[in-house]
């Protein structure tokens, strides 16, 4: 079985997500809430909002995007968290308590 790391894990495949990420993520901060991030589709667009790609990086305890999706809507930028697959978000999922997908 796999253990429970994390508290929350938001899921984001929406480019207009940060209006509602980055208050969660914020607040997850504050309150000491181990959470993640996994960007894909149209969300992988919110990390071009650098005050929100910061937040992520320095406060989720894991954060990942589909490499995919990067390469589709992203090409030629640099990503500021890590890189991976559907397989990772799978792996985020089972480790999350509560999963919020935006």
């Amino acid at each position: 079985m796999i253990q429970k790391t994390m508290d929350l894990l938001l899921v984001i495949s929406s480019a207009d997500a940060t209006k509602i990420a980055a208050p969660l993520g914020e607040a997850c901060a504050r309150n000491d809430v181990d959470w993640g991030c996994f960007f894909t589709g149209d969300g992988v667009k919110t990390l071009a909002d650098e005050d929100f790609s910061d937040l992520v990086a320095s406060n989720c305890e894991e954060a990942v995007v589909c490499a995919e999706a990067w390469k589709d809507h992203m090409a030629g930028q640099d990503c500021p968290v890590d890189l991976g697959s559907q397989f990772h978000h799978s792996g985020l999922v089972a480790k999350a308590d509560k999963v919020v997908s935006l």
